[in-house]
């Protein structure tokens, strides 16, 4: 089987019959027309923008057109009304709002600024590349964003996240409609801002003019990029190199007119770099010892200090509300994170614009710096995300069974994804998967939810995407699990550039390397398929005169050797959900690894029902569970049989942590006629979070 391994996980499961013009996320308004289709010509003149700043996105907008349609469109400026794509300034219209309208010999846009635009255009992107179009129906669309606030937070004070990332993520967010990404550049354990006053903070991985080409090119595509400082918690970085300037203690950081200023000279700083966000985010939460009144003043010293500025102020959910002149202003806006100790439903009550930022079902944790992970699936984040529910996903804290259901308000701006403790490596195949269903929900909490209409809306959507962006693609051969990248013995990798009309192949050259460092001219040529015979990260960027093309592409690439048994690469159903690289399939892939394992959300209160169909009745004798354990944790679950796969009996049973865990756990029992196998997941114990199961592989003999 050859695979491409780009964003497979949607391109697996899209169905064949995709809604008539798919995209992601669905338009608030949309109507097709009767009448004769458009057809494309090779040139789509575009009248030319008054605006500057529309015309280089405009500019963007067809350099992604001509790799998308392989150079068979391109995208020219011409002066006149009769050019095919007319642009419009309509003050009329709210920030985010676009329209389109699709005519038989013209496509007509409107836009009251770069974010409206940005969205019309992405339309576009869909609209001409999901399915290959050489044409589309005439249609009207009329789109906005029911939410203001739709966000991805990465985490960049754990672990650095490149450059080049952050540009494929912005890239991402735009063909997506998200409008905007958190940067967390400070932490205890590095800071990732440059600052010029503290020289002695910096990370040293991305600099100041770095960080301001960032911001341009997120503008120029119609995204926001929101700074975030954390104070007074998750400070001791600060506190470690620059004790005479913000104290030794989080205490000392609230009480010290010094440290204050230096916060100030830091905001500035950020301010400063990134100039077109309405936002900055100062932290505020966990901010454990220190007396709630301190961190209520310091939250509010902040807020009348960015208020000043011209900027409102982000703060996570933190201290409890307070009263008087120590209660948190009300113009500060909260992301409620866990409802516990500042209640959702209390921060409205006082007045508070609320971020839905709810571990269930938006937490994405690649714990640091330990081999752990917290995330839900891209069909739970799709089928339960709701503005009004705020949830939890640990059993012990009482919003998991009891969530915070919040009577629907317009202090309720928006939602924020979180990508916490991340290395970059796991970052594309984590969370882009799950940022496009949450990009859908997040454009408009009502849309009707139909899981299998969204794979095959988002598979093309997908599809179109890798054109425009990703010169190279990466294909692998003998993949058993195919979303998981999993293969077995070894594989043969072909990388493939994309052909582009009027440019020779010889234009081109592709350089990859196998360690999951980031190509460059002095990396290995591409030359011919090459085999892999262990795991690896490939990553493949196609250059032209020196030059790098578009993004990048990379795949995550697992060998597993399994040993011979019955349930050895068998079909496998689950009663939850999972999603890659986590997928239910790991648990027969042959892999024992560690880190190979299923991530299935909830199992609790109810148990998770994964069952394994042998192909027919055998004689079974022996069960082997490898189960993820790190300090000491444990799955807790029931093995059933069934000669039919509708009665089942009970064969054995881990219930309590043994005194000696053992990897595999073996279970042996009197030879039985067996032909389904179930395992009764109660999660996995003692570590993190016991709601989500963690099972590495079944084995039957």
């Amino acid at each position: 089987m050859t695979f491409r391994c780009l964003f497979v996980f949607l391109l697996l499961t899209s169905s064949v019959a995709a809604a008539e013009i798919p995209m992601v996320p669905l338009p608030t308004k949309m109507k097709i027309q009767q009448g004769a289709k458009l057809d494309f010509p090779q040139i789509l003149t575009a009248e030319t923008p008054d605006d500057p700043t529309w015309a280089t996105h405009l500019a963007i907008f067809g350099e992604r057109l001509k790799w998308m349609t392989r150079g068979e469109h391109q995208l020219q400026f011409a002066d006149g009304e009769h050019a095919l794509l007319t642009f419009t300034h309509s003050a009329e219209l709210r920030p985010e709002a676009y329209s389109i309208a699709v005519t038989s010999n013209q496509i007509q846009v409107a836009a009251s600024t770069v974010k409206g635009l940005a969205h019309a255009t992405a339309t576009l992107l869909q609209l001409i590349g999901s399915d290959n179009s050489k044409s589309i129906p005439q249609l009207q669309i009329e789109d906005s964003p029911q939410l203001t606030y739709r966000n991805l937070m990465i985490d960049m004070g754990r672990n650095p996240h490149s450059i080049e990332l952050l540009k494929e993520t912005i890239d991402l967010l735009w063909f997506y409609k998200v409008d905007s990404v958190q940067l967390h550049l400070t932490d205890d354990q590095r800071i990732a801002f440059p600052s010029t006053a503290f020289p002695k903070l910096w990370d040293g991985v991305i600099s100041v003019a770095e960080f301001k080409d960032l911001e341009r090119y997120a503008v120029e595509r119609g995204v926001t990029i929101i700074p975030e400082l954390e104070v007074p918690g998750h400070s001791e970085l600060l506190r470690r190199v620059y004790p005479e300037v913000f104290g030794k203690t989080a205490t000392d950081l609230t009480q010290s007119e010094t440290a204050l200023k230096g916060i100030k000279t830091l905001l500035d700083e950020m301010m400063a770099v990134f100039p077109s966000s309405p936002y900055v985010h100062i932290g505020g939460d966990e901010a454990f010892g220190v007396p709630e009144n301190l961190q209520r003043d310091l939250i509010n010293k902040l807020q009348a200090y960015l208020k000043s500025k011209g900027t409102e102020t982000l703060v996570w959910e933190g201290p409890r509300a307070g009263t008087g002149d120590n209660r948190v202003h009300p113009e500060v806006i909260h992301l409620n994170w866990r409802t516990i100790n500042y209640p959702a439903d209390e921060m409205v009550q006082n007045g508070h614009r609320v971020v839905n930022a709810a571990w269930d079902p938006l937490y994405l944790v690649d714990h640091y710096p330990r081999t752990n992970f917290t995330m839900t699936s891209p069909q739970h984040i799709y089928e339960t995300l709701s503005l009004t529910r705020f949830k939890h996903v640990n059993p012990e804290i009482r919003t998991y069974a009891n969530p915070i259901e919040v009577e629907p308000t317009d202090k309720l701006i928006g939602f924020c994804m979180p990508w916490w403790e991340g290395r970059e490596e796991n970052f594309s195949s984590q969370a882009f998967p799950r940022l496009i269903p949450f990009a859908e929900v997040a454009w408009n909490p009502n849309v009707e939810r139909n899981y299998d209409d969204f794979k095959s809306r988002s598979s093309l959507a997908e599809k179109a995407r890798s054109a425009a962006f990703y010169p190279v693609s990466i294909d692998a051969t003998n993949l058993i699990v195919p979303a998981d990248g999993v293969f077995e013995h070894s594989t043969l990798v072909t990388l493939k550039m994309a052909e582009i009309a009027g440019r020779s192949s010889s234009s081109f050259e592709i350089r990859y390397t196998t360690d999951g460092s980031e190509p460059s001219l002095e990396s290995t040529r591409y030359e011919s398929p090459f085999e892999l015979t262990r795991s690896a990260t490939v990553r493949a960027t196609a250059f032209s005169a020196k030059q790098a093309i578009g993004h990048g592409s990379r795949c995550n690439l697992v060998k597993v050797n399994g040993q011979p048994n019955l349930a050895l690469h068998k079909p496998v159903t689950s009663s939850a959900t999972s999603g890659p690289p986590f997928s239910v399939q790991r648990i027969t892939d042959g892999g024992t690894d560690n880190l190979g394992f299923y991530l299935g959300y909830p199992a609790d209160p109810e148990p998770i029902h994964l069952t394994i169909d042998l192909g027919s009745v055998q004689s079974v004798k022996q069960i082997n569970v490898f189960a993820y354990s790190i300090a000491g944790s444990f799955e807790k679950y029931r093995v059933e049989t069934s000669t039919n796969g509708v009665d089942f009996e009970g064969v054995t049973a881990r219930m309590e942590k043994p005194a000696d865990p053992t990897v595999p756990a073996e279970h042996h029992f009197s030879p039985r006629e067996v032909r389904y196998v179930r395992l009764l997941s109660h999660g996995n114990k003692g570590y993190v979070f016991n709601s989500f199961s963690k099972i590495i592989e079944v084995q039957v003999f």
